[in-house]
Order: C-alpha cells, then structure tokens, then sequence
C-alpha cells in the first residue's frame, strides 16, 4: 500500500474527496455538509488528501485563527476523515503532524479537535500524538426554565463532575443568544422564558479523566443530545 499525502487548497481538492466523505463518516456526515464548512471564513486554512495510488482514502481540513476575545491563535482541526479500511494504517497520525506543523508556521498557541463521542476511531490517535483531552461540552434540548433547573440540579448534585460553565441558549434572528448559569438565581435575571438548549461545559484535568467523566455524566437522570470532547495540543 502506497499511500501519498497531497497538500492544497480546499477549493482545488474538494472535488477529489467528495465521493468518499459518506463511506469516512458512516452516512452521519455528507459531500454537501462538507461544502458549507469549507464555505466559512477563516485567516489560514489547509486542506490535505490522502491517496492509495491514485484513489483517494482519507482527506483532512484544519484552519487558524486569531482569538481576540483571549488574545490567542488557534489552530483547529475541522475535519479527519479516513475510509474504515485505511484506518490501521499511519494515515491519521500523518495528518496530524501536518497540522501541527501548519498550526506552528501560522504562530498559533494551540491546536485543538473537537470529537464527537467517546467511541470516535481517531482518540487513541490523538492521545499517541500527545493532544490531550481537555473538557467536555455536554448539549440537551430544552424548552423550559423547569427543564434547565433539573439539570442544573442533577450536575451539581455530582461532586465527581468538575463544571467549568453551564449555559442556556436562545435563538436571537438565526443567531443564539446565551446566558452563564451559576445557579437557580440566575434564571430570575433572564428576560426570556423560550430557551431552546443546555449546555454544561466539564473540565478535565488528565487523560485519565475522560472515561470515567464521561460515564458520570451518563449516570445522571438525563438524556444528552450531544457529548463533544475538545482535544488540545499545546504548541
């Protein structure tokens, strides 16, 4: 198996990668989706294909840019996608000493992956390349404060659980609106009474806290519509 890396633009590979990114995500995740992702702005982006000859079987988008609300660059990996069978091979780790050499010639502090669940292909990938797993954003719909208290209850109620922020969203003309949530209290300073999501925000301090938070979250009386787990690497 020859396998060859080539380094682009998305707008000159994309059609290249099209007709796989199904098959690399399992029918969850499509050529148009792709698409409007690649559409949005951002200071510095690479694109990269992996090809086994002329085939191509896994491709990679990571971006970068400035932060002025933390005064930092970020380097962030949108997208890896590799077909199933390609996954043994060295194809993933490639990509990410690609990114990070991209995040270090673009003078950015951290590059960062956001993953989807805890049984995502990549993770052990990524914690052989040292990006380390940072926190959890944990998303339910709601569509009441009496919902958002339950939860907000329920976390708080776990000691294992270290919450670095709870959040309530509103939608605000096609945008969202949000509000920090400390406590109960808090809900009496919110205008609106239409919330439309929870979101808790759960800090990890090593990789071996992943698991095991991942699995008190579960055991809490609700059901997440979304567990994302952030990845850094700090450069």
């Amino acid at each position: 198996m020859a396998i060859k890396i080539v380094q682009g633009t998305p707008k000159k590979l994309y059609k290249e990668v099209s007709s796989i990114v199904k098959e690399c995500f399992e029918g969850i995740w499509s050529e148009d989706d792709l698409s409007q992702l690649l559409k949005l702005p951002h200071e510095n982006k690479l694109f990269l294909v992996a090809y086994d000859d002329e085939k191509p079987v896994g491709y990679a988008f990571i971006v970068a840019d400035y932060d002025e609300s933390i005064d930092t660059k970020i380097a962030s990996i949108q997208e890896i996608g590799v077909l199933p069978e390609f996954r043994e091979s060295d194809i993933a780790e490639n990509f990410l000493d690609k990114a990070i050499q991209f995040s270090k010639a673009n003078k950015a502090d951290l590059l960062e992956q956001i993953v989807s669940t805890i049984e995502q292909w990549i993770i052990p990938t990524l914690m052989k390349k040292n990006l380390k797993p940072s926190e959890i954003k944990a998303d339910r719909e709601i569509s009441s404060f009496n919902e958002a208290k339950l939860i907000l209850n329920n976390i708080k109620n776990n000691p294992k659980i270290s919450v670095l922020m709870n959040q309530i969203f509103f939608e605000d003309n096609n945008k969202l609106e949000t509000h920090i949530i400390e406590n109960e209290e808090d809900f009496d300073d919110i205008k609106r009474n239409d919330p439309i999501l929870f979101g808790s925000i759960v800090s990890l301090d090593k990789a071996d806290d992943l698991e095991n938070t991942i699995n008190e979250l579960k055991k809490l009386d609700i059901e997440w519509d979304d567990i994302g787990i952030t990845f850094n690497y700090i450069l």
